[in-house]
């Protein structure tokens, strides 16, 4: 009997997500977080026979087998339970003259469950940045994955 618990996507932010090593780009590509995980997605080009794939995934509604599937997509394409998640901060990446904020995610991974550290920077386009500044966009992101945390660790998300 399949688990009747539905994973839903609560934020994204397509496209121009840069993930960070160190001061390194690593990749870019769409963020997303659900109630069970946060997802990097490299952007790619699908093939016909991908587009189809995804479609017919959709029509089923079930967002953890479209994700699933996306992950498959590139091989730097990957995923952090949201129970392996210790925090989410902001951090200043230093680009002279202008610091710029990002978000840095500190998480149990490996074989040894040792803590590591993920960054990601919200690249926003110049019409957009009009309106939608870097800081509360990471403000937003380290403030949505601590709620998500705080559900998860209470039991709420399931």
């Amino acid at each position: 009997m399949e688990n009747e618990y539905k994973e839903g996507v609560l934020k994204e932010y397509p496209k121009s997500t840069r993930w960070m090593k160190g001061q390194q780009i690593i990749g870019v590509g769409n963020l997303i977080l659900t109630n069970e995980r946060l997802v990097f997605l490299n952007g790619v080009e699908l093939s016909p026979r991908q587009i189809a794939t995804i479609r017919k995934l959709s029509e089923t509604g079930k967002t953890n087998k479209i994700i699933d599937f996306a992950l498959t997509l590139h091989k730097r394409n990957f995923e952090v339970p949201l129970s392996s998640v210790i925090s989410a901060n902001m951090r200043r990446y230093c680009l002279f003259p202008f610091p710029r904020p990002y978000l840095s995610i500190s998480y149990r991974g490996g074989s040894k469950d040792k803590e590591k550290t993920l960054g990601f920077m919200f690249t926003i386009s110049l019409l957009k940045g009009f309106y939608q500044l870097e800081l509360t966009t990471v403000w937003v992101w380290v403030r949505i994955i601590r709620k998500a945390l705080k559900a998860k660790q209470s039991g709420i998300g399931r």
